[in-house]
């Protein structure tokens, strides 16, 4: 009996702590993965309006300093102008550097804006001029009809391949009819 005893609160302890083990919290149950429905992506169908640029000032001149692409070598630019009226970008440049921009602007709609002279425009030196002399590129476009187009120049070293776009100039221009007025 005295072994009893003593087994006795062993048994008990043991089976105390058996049931408070097997209620204590449980793990979640083991869900399987769901697959997910497929998604179907429709792309939009291009906009045949156009924008509505009625109200947007006339900005047919843009000037962008050497200075300014050093520390900002990708410039996006919007240009507002009515059918017949000219726009001109000038972009600061040094050809003794071997760089040059691109002397035909990429015009993504030719129809809506036409380049119509591109120059390089420097300081009085004589031919050539000192090396580390910088000066402008200028080109001029002609507003033809309204619409929106995009007009690309880059900045680029001849025949070497790292430095295509070296910097480069995005201009989406806006093209109003002669008489919603250009705003100032």
């Amino acid at each position: 009996m005295k072994r009893a005893k003593w087994y006795l609160p062993l048994l008990l302890v043991s089976v105390l702590l058996l049931v408070g083990g097997a209620c204590g919290p449980s793990e979640p149950p083991i869900v399987p993965p769901t697959i997910p429905e497929p998604i179907t992506v429709t792309p939009e169908e291009p906009s045949t309006t156009d924008v509505d640029v009625s109200d947007y000032p006339s900005y047919t001149t843009i000037s962008i300093s050497i200075d300014t692409f050093q520390n900002q070598p990708h410039i996006d630019a919007v240009m507002n102008a009515v059918v017949g009226e000219e726009l001109t970008v000038t972009l600061g440049s040094n050809p003794t550097t071997g760089f040059s921009w691109s002397e035909f602007a990429e015009i993504s709609d030719e129809t809506i804006v036409q380049q119509t002279s591109h120059k390089y425009v420097g300081k009085e030196y004589e031919e050539p001029p000192p090396p580390g002399t910088s000066g402008e590129e200028v080109w001029t476009f002609k507003a033809l009809k309204q619409g929106t187009t995009t007009i690309s120049i880059e900045y680029s070293r001849q025949g070497i391949e790292e430095d295509i776009g070296h910097w480069t100039v995005t201009i989406t221009a806006n093209i109003k009819r002669e008489g919603e007025g250009a705003g100032n």
